[in-house]
C-alpha cells in the first residue's frame, strides 16, 4: 500500500513537472493573451490531471474582460454571462479578498449558488488570484481531487503557476507599451523628419564647430541661406555684426547661456561682398544630444522681407506725422496771412482815396498783431522740435498746483465745474522747472473744462499728489465724457486735435516737457467715464554733475 502512494505521487510529481515545462514555454512563446490563457487551461488539464480549469483575466478597471476555459460542459456559458454582468462567484471572490489560494472542500455544499457546483461532485475546487507587482490581473480556478483540496503542498503548487502566469501576463504588457513606445517613437520621428525636411527655416545641427546636418527644404526654395551660420569665422555674417554673434555663440559653448535669440545681416552667397545687398536673419539656436555628442541646434529664418515692411511702416508713419504737422502749421499760418492780405488791400485802397490816416494806424496795428501771431506760432513749433534745457530747482509742487487752482478757480466755476484737490501735505520737493510744471497742470486743467463744456452730467476736475516709491505723482482728473479708443494712441502727437479752434500742440509740449524732466505722462480713459491724466516725476533729476557740484 505504502508502495502504491509512493508511487502515485511520483507519478503526479512528473505531470507536475511536465505541466510547469509546457506552461513556461507557452508563457515564454505565446504573446497572444486570449490564447494564452487558453493553452494555460488545456495543458493544465491534459498534463497535470486537474479535471477543469478556467481563468478571467480583468481590465484596468477590474472588470472581467477576458476568459478562458478547458474541461466543462455547456454550463460554462452561464458561467461566462455571470462574469461579464460582475457578478462574481464564492472562489472568485475569495481571490479578491487574499493573495493565498483559496481552496473549497466540496463546492456542491458550499457554493450552491455556483452554476458550476454539479461539475465539482466528488471534488474539491482551488482558486488563486494572478497578480504581479501591485496588478491584480485576475484568477484561476482548478477543480481537483477532494482529497488535494486542502493539501499545502498541492496549494503551494497552485501559487506558484499562478506566480509564473501573473509573470507572463506583466511580460505581455510590458511588451505592448514598448510596442506602442516604439510606434509613437517611429510616427514621431517621422513627423520630425517631415517637419524639418520641409521647413522653410534654416535648420542644422553642429559639432565641435561643423555643420554635420542641414535640412534639405531649404535649400530648394531658399538657397540663398545655405552658408548663412557657419562657425567658428561666420564669414557670411556681416562684418557689423559678426563679432556680436561670435561672442554669442562662444558665450553658449561655455555654457554661460541655454540660448541664442538675435538677429543679424547677413550675405546671402558665399562671396561676401560690400556691394552685395545684405539680407536680415533671426536666429534662435540651443545646446541639444544629437547621437550621444553634444551638440548647437540652429533654428534661423530669414526675415529681410519683415525688417522691409517695418522699416516701410516706420516711414509711413514719420511721414503721416510730418504731413499732420505741415497741415497743422499752414492751417496756424494762413488765418493771419489771410488777415494781413485783407489788411493791405484795405490800406491800399486808403491810400489811393487819401481818407483818414488814423485808419491806416488801426490797419498797421493789425497788420502787427497777425504777424505777432505767426512768430508766435513759429516759435511754439520750434520750442517743440529744439526745446531748451529745463533749469531744475528744488520745488514744492504742490505751491504751484495751487497757483494753478487760483488761476482757473473762477473760469470753472463759471461753466459749473467743481474743483477737488486731494493734495498730500507730505510730499517732499523734487527737482524741477516749476513754471513748465505749471503750465502742464493749467493745460490739463483746461483741456478737461473744455471737454466738459457741453457735458451734462456731473462736472468734477480733481487735482491730486502724492509718492509712489521714487516718483511723486500726480493726477488730474475729470468726469468728462472721456476721449475716445481710437483717439487715445495720438493725443500726444503733434497738431492732433478733435477740437475746432486748437491748433493741436498743448499736448505734445505737455508730453515733451515731462520727458524732460526725466518722468512719465500717461492717459487712462474710456468712454463716458471720464479722464485721467497721470503725471511720474523723479524725486531726484539732477545729473550727476549737479549733484557733485553740489557737495
Amino acid at each position: 500500500m505504502e508502495k502504491d502512494i509512493k508511487i502515485e505521487k511520483m507519478e503526479r510529481l512528473n505531470l507536475v513537472l511536465n505541466a510547469f515545462r509546457d506552461v513556461g514555454r507557452l508563457l515564454a512563446s505565446e504573446n497572444d493573451r486570449e490564447k494564452l490563457i487558453k493553452g494555460i487551461c488545456d495543458i493544465l488539464v491534459e498534463r497535470r490531471g486537474y479535471y477543469n480549469a478556467w481563468i478571467g483575466l480583468f481590465d484596468g478597471e477590474q472588470k472581467v474582460e477576458l476568459m478562458a476555459d478547458s474541461g466543462f460542459d455547456s454550463r460554462f456559458i452561464a458561467m461566462k454571462a455571470q462574469l461579464e454582468k460582475q457578478k462574481f462567484v464564492r472562489c472568485i471572490q475569495g481571490t479578491m479578498a487574499s493573495d493565498q489560494v483559496f481552496s473549497v472542500h466540496d463546492p456542491i455544499k458550499e457554493c450552491t449558488d455556483c452554476v458550476l457546483a454539479q461539475n465539482y461532485r466528488d471534488r474539491g475546487a482551488l482558486a488563486v488570484r494572478l497578480a504581479y507587482e501591485g496588478i491584480n490581473y485576475g484568477f484561476m480556478v482548478l477543480s481537483t481531487p477532494r482529497k488535494l483540496a486542502m493539501d499545502e503542498a498541492e496549494k503551494t503548487i497552485i501559487k506558484e503557476v499562478a506566480d509564473d502566469i501573473a509573470v507572463g501576463l506583466y511580460r505581455l504588457d510590458l511588451e505592448k507599451k514598448r510596442e506602442r513606445a516604439e510606434r509613437a517613437t517611429q510616427r514621431s520621428k517621422i513627423r520630425f523628419k517631415t517637419l524639418i525636411e520641409n521647413s522653410l527655416n534654416y535648420i542644422s545641427i553642429i559639432q565641435n564647430h561643423s555643420i554635420v546636418y542641414k535640412n534639405p527644404g531649404l535649400r530648394k526654395i531658399h538657397g540663398h541661406m545655405n552658408r548663412v551660420f557657419e562657425p567658428p569665422e561666420f564669414l557670411n555674417i556681416y562684418a557689423g555684426d559678426r563679432d556680436r554673434i561670435k561672442e554669442k555663440y562662444q558665450t553658449l559653448l561655455a555654457n554661460d547661456i541655454t540660448r541664442i535669440e538675435a538677429d543679424f545681416r547677413y550675405y546671402p552667397s558665399a562671396e561676401s561682398s560690400e556691394d552685395t545687398a545684405l539680407r536680415w536673419a533671426l536666429i534662435s539656436a540651443t545646446k541639444i544630444d544629437y547621437l550621444g555628442v553634444e551638440s548647437i541646434l540652429t533654428n534661423i529664418m530669414d526675415v529681410t522681407n519683415s525688417m522691409e515692411v517695418q522699416r516701410f511702416l516706420r516711414i509711413q508713419d514719420k511721414m503721416t506725422s510730418l504731413g499732420r504737422v505741415t497741415a497743422g502749421i499752414a492751417h496756424e499760418i494762413r488765418n493771419p496771412l489771410s488777415g494781413i492780405y485783407i489788411y493791405l488791400k484795405a490800406l491800399k485802397k486808403i491810400y489811393n482815396q487819401m481818407g483818414d490816416i488814423t485808419k491806416v494806424v488801426s490797419i498797421i496795428d493789425k497788420i502787427e498783431l497777425a504777424s505777432h501771431k505767426i512768430e508766435s506760432i513759429i516759435q511754439r513749433v520750434m520750442d517743440f522740435s529744439k526745446p531748451g534745457q529745463p533749469q531744475f530747482v528744488m520745488t514744492d509742487l504742490n505751491h504751484y498746483i495751487d497757483e494753478v487752482t487760483k488761476l482757473t478757480a473762477v473760469t470753472l466755476r463759471k461753466n459749473g465745474i467743481h474743483l477737488i484737490k486731494e493734495l498730500d501735505p507730505g510730499i517732499p520737493q523734487c527737482f524741477a522747472e516749476p513754471h513748465l510744471i505749471e503750465q502742464v497742470i493749467l493745460n490739463l486743467v483746461t483741456n478737461a473744462a473744455e471737454a466738459m463744456r457741453e457735458f451734462e452730467g456731473d462736472k468734477q476736475i480733481c487735482l491730486s499728489t502724492k509718492v509712489s516709491g521714487d516718483f511723486i505723482v500726480i493726477c488730474v482728473t475729470d468726469t468728462g465724457p472721456g476721449i475716445p479708443l481710437a483717439c487715445q494712441t495720438k493725443i500726444f502727437d503733434p497738431f492732433f486735435t478733435t477740437k475746432t479752434s486748437s491748433s493741436g500742440i498743448g499736448l505734445s509740449i505737455c508730453h515733451r516737457i515731462i520727458l524732460d524732466h526725466g518722468g512719465t505722462l500717461k492717459l487712462k480713459s474710456s468712454k463716458n467715464n471720464g479722464a485721467q491724466f497721470i503725471i511720474e516725476l523723479p524725486l531726484d533729476k539732477r545729473s550727476e554733475k549737479q549733484k557733485g557740484q553740489e557737495k
